[in-house]
């Protein structure tokens, strides 16, 4: 027999590993670009700046999204009628879509990023604002997924 209730749950754990693929992907292609700059730099006999590590660690913020998103999608499948595992469901891939897409591209930034500050050692700031542009709609999204949530 199906569990309407395990399917809506089934939502919160997409939600959560969706958003968490992006997330690996979007450190992983980070990070690849901050071991090259550091290559970079130790062949040039220049400092390696650490900074580099808050560019690949940028993207890992949406799988924490996904998992606040899986907490509340599991525990609405837990009380609301289980006639809206579908809505519950769909929540979580869609959400976990949207904040793996911001966390992969806020990857591919970071690479840039990296590129930029180990070659220049300026402007940390203003690559912080552009991953912080990319990571608003990874907020956006765990919101509105959150006020659809309310609505059932």
């Amino acid at each position: 027999m199906i569990s309407y209730t395990a399917l809506g749950q089934l939502g919160g754990v997409a939600a959560m590993a969706i958003s968490a693929v992006g997330s690996g992907m979007g450190a992983g292609i980070a990070g690849q670009a901050a071991v090259g700059a550091w290559k970079r730099c130790f062949i040039q006999n220049k400092p390696a700046p650490f900074q580099l590590a808050v560019f690949v660690g940028a993207p890992l913020s949406q799988t924490i999204y996904g998992m606040i998103l899986m907490l509340l999608i599991s525990n609405k499948a837990k009380a609301v009628d289980p006639s809206n595992w579908l809505f519950l469901l769909l929540a979580g891939i869609i959400g976990g879509c949207g904040m793996a897409v911001s966390a992969y591209m806020q990857g591919k930034a970071a690479a840039g990023c990296c590129d930029a500050f180990a070659e220049t050692g300026k402007g940390f700031t203003n690559n912080l604002l552009v991953l912080g542009v990319i990571e608003t709609v990874a907020l956006f999204v765990m919101v509105f997924v959150i006020i659809a949530l309310a609505a059932i």
